[in-house]
């Protein structure tokens, strides 16, 4: 169970050159802080992997004929909504 604003301290090793170059980059002032640079790129990569998951699931999907007929079900079920706003949302 998650809470929303918990921090968790986890230790991880991490290339010598990354950490080189986040320090780097916030001695720059580009990053606030090296902590929040590998912040920001654990945000990216979990949102990159959830968006390559969630593609690779519309892909089974697109193959699953039950799938496919409730979709068009719910679609043809909304298609008089749809066309009191001329199909546009």
């Amino acid at each position: 169970m998650m809470t929303v604003n918990s921090n968790i301290r986890y230790t991880t090793v991490l290339p010598a050159r990354d950490v080189e170059e986040l320090k780097k980059l916030a001695a720059k002032k580009v990053i606030s802080s090296v902590n929040n640079g590998i912040r920001e790129a654990i945000e990216l990569f979990l949102e990159k992997v959830k968006l390559e998951l969630y593609a690779q699931e519309m892909a089974e999907a697109s193959q699953d004929i039950n799938y496919i007929n409730r979709t068009l079900d719910s679609q043809a079920d909304f298609e008089h909504a749809d066309s009191e706003v001329g199909g546009l949302w």
